[in-house]
């Protein structure tokens, strides 16, 4: 069986951005067999992302500027981890949809206030919108 890659870019690196590529890298075999599809972290995005983690980002995947994610056409799903409900998180998400990307966040905030926006345009894109936090 041959999977196809899903390319995925993550916009926020802190805590919550950083577990989420450890758990992904990690289970990358098992989500793979799951979903017939391999995820692949292809770009990350953060407000410093030359600061100093405890997680190695290769060079190749580092992005200064988030926006310019939504425009790439290796790019299939966008991972918003920045938070709140206006400013970078809401230009990002917004802007990923207009663009067909699918989204990903955990923004309560974003969600919260332009819910049914941000759905009316991932419907009219044809891309999913989806959300989770605890």
């Amino acid at each position: 069986m041959k999977f196809k890659k899903i390319n995925i870019a993550i916009v926020g690196f802190g805590n919550i951005g950083s577990y989420f590529y450890k758990i992904l890298e990690k289970n990358k075999k098992s989500i793979s067999v799951k979903t017939g599809k391999i995820p692949v972290i292809k770009y990350i995005s953060a407000k410093n992302i030359n600061k100093k983690r405890k997680i190695k980002i290769p060079k190749s995947k580092k992005v200064k500027n988030f926006i310019n994610l939504v425009y790439k056409d290796d790019v299939d799903i966008i991972v918003e981890l920045i938070g709140g409900s206006e400013g970078a998180a809401k230009k990002l998400v917004f802007s990923a949809l207009k663009n067909n990307k699918h989204v990903v966040t955990a923004n309560k905030a974003l969600i919260a206030k332009y819910g049914d926006q941000l759905a009316s345009i991932a419907e009219k894109n044809n891309v999913n919108l989806e959300y989770e936090a605890a």
